[in-house]
């Protein structure tokens, strides 16, 4: 309202000596939902959301979907880190085909037992691609590691994310 507007609404209240209430609509709170049964990733900047399978899953396999990484821990103890590989190609099992996107400091979600992780990439880089990934990074935090190839090379591209917030979902 402008201020000239809400003078008139005031002068007409004292003089009429009713109280008039403007019709300003609440907020929308949306809550959030959890009902997967196994962890999800979520990339919202490249539309990714694809449900990852433990480890000695038949789906949690690159070749099919996700893998999760032996080794991997979900974020519900501190200093964790959960590591997925994907293909970044064209075919139907490249999940990870618009990871190349991802730059510093964008978002990535971990849903896991009606808690959402949110993580914020703050290391990318390259390395060799021998079957073999050394992990570069703090420790002291939760971590998310992401892994691909690197498109028409010999490299794969690793990306870093640290834990900022756990958010308790509806379930």
């Amino acid at each position: 309202m402008t201020t000239n507007l809400v003078k008139a609404v005031v002068t007409i209240m004292l003089l009429t000596n009713t109280v008039t209430t403007l019709n300003v609509p609440k907020p929308v709170i949306k809550q959030e939902y959890y009902n997967y049964k196994n962890p999800v990733l979520e990339i919202p900047k490249i539309n990714l959301k694809k449900e990852l399978y433990p480890n000695d899953a038949n789906k949690n396999n690159v070749d099919k979907n996700i893998e999760v990484i032996a080794g991997s821990k979900m974020p519900t103890e501190a200093k964790t880190n959960i590591i997925l590989a994907s293909h970044s190609g064209s075919s139907s099992i490249a999940y990870f085909k618009h990871l190349d996107q991802i730059t510093y400091n964008d978002t990535v979600y971990i849903y896991y037992q009606t808690t959402k992780y949110k993580y914020i990439i703050a290391d990318i880089y390259d390395v060799p691609k021998t079957g073999y990934v050394e992990i570069k990074r703090d420790r002291d935090k939760n971590t998310a590691t992401l892994i691909t190839c690197k498109k028409n090379s010999n490299l794969q591209t690793v990306y870093i994310g640290y834990l900022t917030i756990k958010e308790k979902l509806h379930n």
